[in-house]
């Protein structure tokens, strides 16, 4: 697997749960205007001649915009992204405890190169050079993946 592609991976993986969490608003969105249908009062009050129609109405709105397909599809995306991350985080954990905190260090925390090198106590080269060998490692383990190539495929299309 190339470097780029290994790295996407990498971006895809820490990007997760910012997509997880905008699935989680537009599922909570679109909840909220199934959960408005309650329906009316039943108190032996006479309220009007048919008390049903306005949350009937409101319920052939929703069946219109396809609310539930798409609370249906926002379901199988978060389990998607659930099974992608479970994938990644196993090839992370394959590597070394210094290969795993550099892509850690370098992705999550955002760390340079110059406060890599100085937490390590060693040149920039030499961090680098850790660094390369922890993404080539990491690109041989997500090789071995069951469809990694479709994994790569949403990794490079997810806005990270």
């Amino acid at each position: 697997m190339r470097r780029k592609d290994v790295k996407t991976m990498i971006a895809y993986y820490f990007g997760i749960p910012a997509m997880r969490a905008l699935l989680d608003s537009e599922r909570a969105e679109l909840e909220d205007q199934y959960n408005s249908l309650r329906g009316l009062s039943y108190d032996g009050v006479p309220h009007s001649s048919m008390p049903g129609k306005p949350t009937e109405e409101l319920a052939a709105r929703l069946d219109e915009r396809n609310v539930r397909n798409r609370l249906e599809e926002i379901a199988v995306k978060d389990r998607v992204l659930l099974m992608d991350r479970e994938n990644i985080q196993g090839c992370i954990d394959a590597l070394g405890g210094r290969c795993k905190r550099l892509i850690f260090e370098r992705h999550r925390d955002r760390c340079s190169w110059a406060k890599l090198a100085v937490r390590y106590g060693k040149p920039d080269s030499t961090v680098r050079r850790w660094y390369d060998s922890a993404v080539e490692r990491l690109g041989e383990a997500l090789e071995e993946v069951p469809m990694y190539d479709e994994i790569l495929a949403r990794a490079s299309r997810a806005r990270v």
